[in-house]
């Protein structure tokens, strides 16, 4: 499938193919210009994700956390490039988990693993 071809699919059925495998994830977050990155970041920040000047997504996720906490937090921004950033500007802020949008974001890894977990 073509980077055109996966920018067309629902959106949660992208993050279905990818839980299933039935889409690379490098050609996803190629078609969608989203780079991830591992950072020594300090113990309390798990990761966070921005919009460069280009319009590329970055998600920046520590380097230290166990690999299915990296999985669920790799979620947890992706949910904020899918349904938060087309709405908002920017949004930047530390300690903010009882914001209505953090709260969301960290029930979308779980209603995901739920809905689409493969055995």
């Amino acid at each position: 499938m073509n980077p055109e071809e996966i920018r067309l699919l629902p959106k949660y059925q992208v993050v279905r193919s990818l839980m299933n495998q039935t889409l690379d994830p490098a050609d996803v977050m190629r078609a969608f210009d989203i780079h991830t990155h591992l950072a020594d970041l300090e113990p309390d920040a798990a990761a966070f994700v921005y919009r460069s000047r280009k319009n590329r997504y970055h998600i920046v996720v520590n380097q230290w956390l166990a690999q299915e906490t990296q999985e669920a937090v790799f979620f947890h921004e992706l949910y904020h490039i899918i349904e938060d950033m087309p709405q908002r500007s920017y949004v930047l802020g530390l300690d903010m988990q009882r914001e209505e949008f953090e709260t969301r974001a960290d029930g979308f890894f779980r209603e995901v693993m739920a809905v689409y977990a493969v055995e």
